[in-house]
């Protein structure tokens, strides 16, 4: 019995590894048991470490996996989750558009959801809303946090002129104390006073 042949997508951003345990290598072993099982030949894989479900654009390996569909490499593509997939409702609707005009299956390997037909593709939809929503709350929820961490006086991170951070806290750094602003050129005027 010839396999059918199969890619992979995995995705993490920075953020997801820290908080909810997902890694490149569980996604990975996790997509490999599934192919072994389903009798399934993995040709090709595509690994976005690090980078943002936001956008198609922002991640490479989505670009590329979607510029090679059309050379007739693999039959399908497995992800782990839909939210793997994308965390934008528009792009996960492109990207399954992509796939399927090219004759390719997409098997999410945790919600078993049949593409080929309206009540799957619904699900579908839902799932890739409810993604976007979750996005959409946990920046909520940043936000509301960097906000209340900003009026207690805390540090969120980044760049701030006249201070160092020093294990996660501001120290005044006598250098750049004195400065008034930067301007838009980018040269550093100094206060007369």
């Amino acid at each position: 019995m010839n396999k059918k042949t199969a890619a992979i997508y995995v995705r993490v951003s920075t953020e997801e590894q820290a908080t909810e345990g997902f890694s490149i290598q569980a996604q990975i072993s996790e997509l490999e048991r599934y192919a072994l099982q389903n009798n399934l030949e993995i040709v090709e894989r595509y690994i976005d470490e690090g980078f943002s479900g936001k956008t198609i654009e922002g991640r490479p390996q989505m670009r590329r996996l979607l510029k090679e569909v059309s050379q007739g490499k693999f039959q399908s593509v497995l992800i782990y989750r839909t939210d793997r997939l994308s965390r934008k409702t528009k792009d996960s609707l492109e990207i399954i558009e992509i796939l399927q005009k090219n004759n390719i299956q997409l098997f999410s390997i945790t919600e078993k959801v049949d593409l080929s037909n309206p009540v799957g593709i619904a699900m579908f939809q839902i799932m890739s809303s409810i993604n976007e929503l979750e996005r959409n709350t946990i920046i909520t929820r940043v936000k509301m946090g960097m906000t209340e961490r900003a009026k207690q006086g805390k540090y969120n991170g980044g760049i701030v002129l006249g201070y160092q951070a020093v294990n996660k806290e501001l120290i005044i750094d006598e250098d750049e104390a004195h400065i008034d602003s930067v301007p838009s050129s980018g040269v550093k005027s100094i206060s007369t006073l």
